[in-house]
């Protein structure tokens, strides 16, 4: 592998953190082909994030990486002292990163498959980072392919602005710890409310909601904070990297994906259909067929 994209979204020296629009279509769209073939294979991912998606190494050759293992021979930390011995780790030396349009031409992969559950095998409901974790992983409630959706829709966000959509942190004004903050960002963002019905199915729904006072098929947080609606296009919005077309294009595509309810969420095969993806780099299509079928 050539690198990671969490190295593509702010490379050293530059000044920002965000990707052009046509690369992070490209990469997540080769995501989204990913997540289409494992999703059908019964299996979660359960740890999507930029620095599991992992790019080729282009056109360099065998004969390309001797020669800049030579020019840049391995290097090592000082010695430092570790439990009853004296340790002295290697220096992280990558290959280069490709430029923009070198990244147009690479292929990206979902890899590190080390917290992937089988559907029909689940080991731990501890999945996902805070900050990409879908509503359902909160609440402690039944959870499925759609929390690797609802991670994507987080990931659509952070590689076209170049922040995280949800913030995992206290709102002490509020008296909201860092779970309860991430809930009530998921309802301002989402503009939706909380079924009863996910509360009840849910170990922790009880925790964190209780019924509302003016519908009875809905819940509010217990700790009753503000009701702020910030749809996705305000938050775009605020970062100025995009044309308006373009924002209200890529937060359609964020709202098939972030979903309170994971039922509502569009499952990978049809967020591939999804019009954003329109002119967007190819992707070996003929490959994924031939993952799908064998």
């Amino acid at each position: 592998m050539g690198g990671d994209v969490k190295a593509l979204v702010k490379p050293a020296g530059s000044t920002s953190k965000h990707l052009p629009l046509p690369l992070a279509k490209r990469i997540l769209l080769h995501v989204l082909h990913g997540l289409a073939h494992i999703h059908h294979c019964g299996v979660v991912h359960a740890d999507l994030k930029h620095d599991n998606i992992m790019f080729d190494i282009g056109p360099m050759t065998r004969d390309d990486i001797e020669t800049f293992i030579k020019m840049n021979p391995a290097r090592r930390h000082p010695p430092e002292e570790s439990w009853q011995c004296v340790v002295q780790a290697g220096v992280s030396q990558p290959l280069p990163l490709p430029s923009p349009s070198e990244a147009m031409t690479r292929n990206y992969m979902v890899a590190d498959f080390g917290s992937a559950q089988l559907l029909d095998l689940r080991t731990t409901d501890k999945i996902t980072p805070f900050p990409l974790r879908a509503p359902e992983i909160i609440l402690r409630g039944p959870w499925d392919t759609k929390v690797d959706i609802w991670a994507f829709g987080c990931l659509i966000f952070e590689l076209t602005t170049g922040s995280s959509l949800f913030k995992y942190k206290p709102y002490p004004e509020h008296k909201l710890d860092e779970p309860t903050g991430h809930l009530w960002q998921m309802l301002c963002f989402s503009c939706e409310r909380m079924t009863c019905d996910r509360v009840n199915t849910s170990k922790l729904g009880a925790h964190y909601f209780e019924p509302a006072v003016d519908n009875p098929m809905f819940c509010d947080l217990k700790a009753h904070p503000p009701k702020i609606n910030h749809p996705y296009p305000l938050s775009i919005r605020n970062y100025k990297v995009m044309e308006e077309k373009d924002n209200l294009a890529t937060s359609l595509l964020m709202r098939r994906c972030l979903r309170l309810n994971p039922e509502d969420r569009a499952t990978a095969e049809e967020l591939l259909q999804d019009p954003w993806f329109h002119g967007a780099a190819q992707v070996i299509f003929l490959l994924y067929n031939y993952l799908r079928n064998h």
